[in-house]
This record gives structure tokens, sequence and C-alpha cells, in this order.
């Protein structure tokens, strides 16, 4: 048996890992389920730390077998003087920005290409406001595949390709929605490796691995309490899941964070579902700030369950906060974070005043990308379709 598998969230069917959209049986999400009584006998402290200095140094706890090594991983965590003085708790800051494009999701793409490599995938496809086509644009690059980027118009797509020539970036006349939507479509079509698609289960488990470094990088103490921005909801899911493992594999004790994300007010169906107590509803997203633009979350429902079972929450923050706190936390860190990190602050700052997070507390606030740099103008290789299957094929060369 290999060391992981595939098991639907839905019918709890247990399958080889495999690239899958959804489960054959049910049609459900797949998740991976790794082999827990090996990882116990075998994984310690000190077998991670006498690995590299990347998310590699968790490799029992990932799916993959090519461990393709970009440097994503092992982020700065850093103590925050001005900010604990002001908020009366100490407050850590774990620096995404570090990472090679300047985002955690490095990590994911990381993940994503070894997973493609392992199945003998050639192509890359990946949805994006930005930064995770940076990131499978680099990533792809670095091994020999080829990248095909999916970005609604005006979302970096110009500056994707112009700091990655190889790749194939389509600006979509749509919201991101629109574009994991044509993913998803064109999951049917090629024999490609899909971000959001059939290597969505290996891809996510890349950013856990920033669960796995907090708590490495504090002696195995965990925090009181983790804070982040939230879209789709997979990042905060994928935080709460590597505090569980990071238990559960014996190298810290219990209790886990309490998990505590910041929505964009205008593209909050997260937020507004933990604030109604009911499940997910999708919503038409309405937000400035694209990398938060997510009316659909995939991993909304997880999420939910996150924030629920460690007695955290998720908040929604009004734009002119988020740009507020983006300003704030430029000023009082010395980082340049982009208005994912204004949201997570404003949802921290949020929790305090409802008093959700006590004073004196240990919180770290995952500051998950730098402000994206201006690139060359490439407007020349980036090919604008419509949100249609049809136009992305054509733009291809295999329709007409």
């Amino acid at each position: 048996m290999s060391a992981y598998s595939l098991r639907c969230r839905v019918c709890e069917e247990v399958t080889v890992a495999e690239p899958l959209d959804s489960c054959r049986r049910c049609d459900g999400p797949t998740d991976l389920v790794y082999d827990w009584p090996a990882i116990e006998r075998s994984v310690t402290r000190r077998s991670v730390a006498a690995g590299p200095r990347s998310l590699w140094r968790y490799a029992p706890l990932l799916p993959a077998g090519a461990h393709v090594d970009v440097g994503a991983g092992w982020t700065p965590l850093v103590h925050s003087d001005l900010l604990s003085d002001a908020l009366d708790v100490e407050v850590l800051l774990k620096l995404e920005g570090e990472n090679p494009t300047a985002s955690y999701k490095d990590r994911v793409a990381t993940v994503a290409v070894s997973a493609a490599l392992d199945h003998g995938m050639k192509t890359l496809c990946c949805s994006s406001t930005g930064n995770l086509g940076d990131a499978v644009a680099a990533a792809a690059g670095a091994t020999g595949l080829e990248a095909v980027v999916l970005a609604p118009v005006g979302a970096q797509s110009a500056a994707v390709a112009a700091r990655h020539p190889g790749a194939r970036v389509f600006a979509v006349g749509g919201t991101y929605d629109d574009c994991r939507r044509l993913e998803l479509e064109l999951g049917a079509l090629f024999p490609w490796g899909f971000v959001s698609g059939n290597l969505h289960p290996y891809a996510s488990e890349g950013a856990k691995t920033i669960s796995f470094e907090i708590a490495e990088q504090l002696d195995w103490q965990l925090p009181d309490a983790v804070i982040c921005p939230a879209a789709s909801g997979t990042l905060f899911s994928k935080l709460a899941q590597g505090f569980s493992e990071v238990t559960r594999a014996g190298l810290a004790a219990e209790p886990v964070p309490r998990m505590f994300a910041g929505q964009a007010l205008g593209s909050s169906p997260i937020a507004d579902a933990f604030a109604d107590d009911r499940r997910i509803s999708r919503v038409a997203a309405s937000t400035h700030f694209a990398s938060l633009a997510v009316g659909d979350p995939s991993y909304g429902d997880l999420a939910l369950g996150a924030a629920r079972a460690t007695g955290g929450a998720v908040l929604a923050v009004a734009e002119e906060q988020i740009v507020a706190h983006t300003a704030l936390l430029a000023e009082t860190t010395g980082v340049a974070p982009d208005f994912s990190g204004g949201a997570a602050l404003g949802a921290l700052v949020e929790a305090l005043r409802r008093g959700h997070i006590r004073r004196g507390s240990r919180v770290v606030l995952v500051v998950t990308g730098a402000r994206p740099q201006p690139g060359a103008r490439a407007d020349a290789r980036v090919v604008t379709v419509q949100p249609d299957v049809r136009d992305v094929l054509a733009a291809l060369g295999v329709w007409s």
C-alpha cells in the first residue's frame, strides 16, 4: 500500500492515489489520507530537523515521490514589537512573501508540480488572480513542464507572462470563479494536471506546511491563535489540518490553536455563514481585492468546520479597513504585504475587539504574500478570451 491514498469526503470510499477530479463512486470531493501508523513510527523532531530547509523537511506528511525543490517553505517567523504593544498580545508574523515568487502559493505549486511529474503529466494548468499563476509558471518552468494560466482580465496576467515567458497566459473576461469553471471543463478534455481539478487533493497539501513550520519555529509549542486571510477557504482549512497533524504525529502537544480568518466584506460567503450559523451559500463576489474575490469557496465548509471546532471565527472586514490595516501592517513591521495581509490583520483586530482572543495571548498572523511588483509589459503574450471553453480551445488552436 502507498504511504497515502484518496478518500471521498462524502461516501468515505478510499482508493489508490491517482489524479481524479472527484470520487468515482459518488462524485464527491476527495482528500489525501496517510498511513498514520507508519508516520507515528518514523517521524520525530530529530528526523524533521535533519531535513532540508524547505517544505520537504516534512516529506512523510506530504504526497509525491518526485520532491521538486524550488526553495519554497521555511519562511521567517518574526516578532512584531509595535503590533504586540499596540494590540496587547504577542504578535508573530509568518512572512510568506519570502517564498520564491513572494507568496505561500509557491508551496502549493511545488507539490502540484511534484505530483504532476509522479503521474507523467507534461502540462500544468491553474486558475489564478496572480499569485498562484506566478508560482505555477515558475515551478513548471524549473522542471520543464508547460504552464497554462487562466486569470481574470486585469489580474496581473501581463506581469505573470512577463516574468515567465514560457507560460501560456489567458486573460479571461470574467471572474475567478469563471476561470475555475473553465479549468474544470478543460480537465474533461486534456490529460493535463489541473491545480483546481485532478491535482487539487495533492497541491493543497502544500499549504499545511505553514503550520508545521510555525510549530517547529516555536520549539514545538503551539500558539494560542492563528489568523490568516480567506478566499476559497483552502489555506484556512489546511492550516487547521496541519496543526491537527502535528499533534497526531506526536511532534507537538494539544490544544491546537484557535483559528481565525478574515474575508473582504463584499466577498464573504464563509464569514456570512459563520455569523448566521448555517451552511455556505454562493455569493456574487464584489470586492476590489482580486485575491479575495471568491464567491463560491471550494473549501468553505471545511473552513467553517475548522473555525467552529477550534473555537475561532471567520470575520468579514470592510474594504476601507483592509486598506487601512494593510498600511498599518507595512508601517509597523517593515514588510510590504499584499491586501490579504490587511484582511488578516483586520480580522485579528476585530477578534480582539469582540473578546474572542484574550489579551496576552501568543498570536501568529500569516502574511500570505508580498505586494506584487510591477513587471514589464507583456500584453502581446497574453491572449484575451471569453469565459467559454470553446473560446479557450480556439486560442489553443484545437477549435475553429
